[in-house]
């Protein structure tokens, strides 16, 4: 694989554990505080990851269903960490880790000259959702730094 068929290919099982990390803290909101933040956020993700796994099966006749190893462990670092520390902020600092992680597989796929236009469109879209993510964790960290509770802060209305 190369050219944009790889990179599409990267980002849809990026976009799969990220999918996975939303439910995987979701589950968890209510020792961490963020369950309205995941909710919000893993909707609209879940639509785009059904749309992305949808154009990649017409594109290139399968989808990667899985997320990775890699993902995987990130959730359980995750949860090892929460553990370990005071929680909010260092579950913040993951997140955004995790999404940067995101953007970045998505931006090296919209630098990719013979990505197809609709694969492109829908990646800019998933950026877009990514940014906001990211504003609304930094958000969320810049609160809890302030010593006020992450718990409580709400970034949406």
């Amino acid at each position: 694989m190369s050219g944009w068929n790889a990179g599409a290919v990267h980002l849809l099982e990026t976009l799969t554990d990220s999918m996975a990390g939303y439910d995987h803290v979701g589950e968890h909101a209510h020792r961490f505080g963020f369950y309205a933040f995941c909710e919000h956020h893993a909707t609209e993700r879940a639509q785009l990851l059904h749309s992305y796994r949808r154009l990649m099966e017409m594109r290139a006749g399968q989808a990667e269903r899985h997320g990775s190893i890699l993902g995987t462990a990130h959730r359980l670092f995750l949860d090892f960490r929460a553990a370990l520390s005071s929680g909010d902020l260092a579950v913040i600092e993951e997140l955004i880790r995790g999404e940067s992680f995101l953007a970045s597989r998505i931006d090296r796929l919209l630098e990719q000259e013979d990505t197809p236009q609709d694969i492109a469109s829908l990646g800019r879209t998933l950026r877009a959702h990514v940014s906001q993510s990211l504003l609304d964790l930094q958000a969320m960290q810049d609160h809890a730094r302030q010593g006020q509770n992450a718990k409580a802060f709400r970034p949406f209305s």
